[in-house]
This record gives C-alpha cells, structure tokens and sequence, in this order.
C-alpha cells in the first residue's frame, strides 16, 4: 500500500494534531523560558529562507527572461525585414505595367503538366449538354 503523503497536494502537509505534538515535545525538551527565543530564531531563520529564495529566483529571472525578450526582439526585427524583402522582391519592376503575380495553382500537377481549370459559373454555355445529357436552351 503507497503512504498517502506521496499524494499530499501541497509540499508540507501538516496536521493541527502533528503541530500540537511538536510544540509540546518542543516545551518539554527546552522549558518555557527558552521556546520564545527558539521560536524567534526559527522566524529569523524562516525570513532569510525567503529573502535567499526571492533572491534566487530574480536572479534566474535576469539571466534567464530578460535575455530572452530581447532574443524576442530581435526575431521581430527580422521578421519585419523579411517582409519588407519579400514585399520589395514580389514588386512589378519600374517601368513595367503592373501585372499582378499569379498564386501558384493547384491544377498543375506534381509532373509539371497543367490541367484545365474549371470555366467560371457565369461564361455563356448554351451549346454545351446539361449534366443530363440535353441541350441547354
């Protein structure tokens, strides 16, 4: 059977029972004269954990995020360029009339033949047969 502490939710997990047993260890152990003064050096003790760890972690932050926004930035910086090239290279050159490129087609197919596109819906079909087999009238 697995211990029930593996799956604790949170890293200390800690009774109201468990607390009152350690403080009454604690008070026979070292007296009432000397928890105040042990109880003050745990608190000292439990700041400076703190400030050591905020401390670590804004560090890790400096080296760590801060490089990485301006990696970030740079990356946009280039991006941009690359449209700006890409806008320059798809420009019609001076002088020339202004002839839209074409997008790339999918009825060429992957040997290098085209295929016939499909007539557009509204060109005049009246002497081609329906679906049906008859003339349109």
């Amino acid at each position: 059977m697995t211990p029930s502490y593996l799956f604790s939710t949170s890293l200390v997990s800690i009774s109201i029972t468990e607390i009152a047993v350690v403080f009454v260890v604690a008070l026979l152990l070292f007296g009432p004269e000397q928890l105040p003064v042990i109880a003050r050096g745990l608190g000292k003790l439990a700041h400076e954990w703190r400030k050591t760890s905020d401390s670590l972690r804004r560090e890790f932050y400096n080296s760590v995020y801060s490089p990485a926004e301006e990696v970030r930035r740079d990356i946009a910086a280039e991006g941009r360029s690359l449209r700006a090239l890409r806008a320059e290279v798809m420009a019609p050159p001076p002088g020339s009339a202004a002839t839209p490129v074409r997008p790339f087609s999918p009825s060429a197919s992957s040997d290098g033949t085209t295929q016939p596109s499909p007539e557009p819906a509204n060109a005049d079909h009246a002497d081609k047969p329906t679906r049906t087999g008859g003339a349109q009238a």
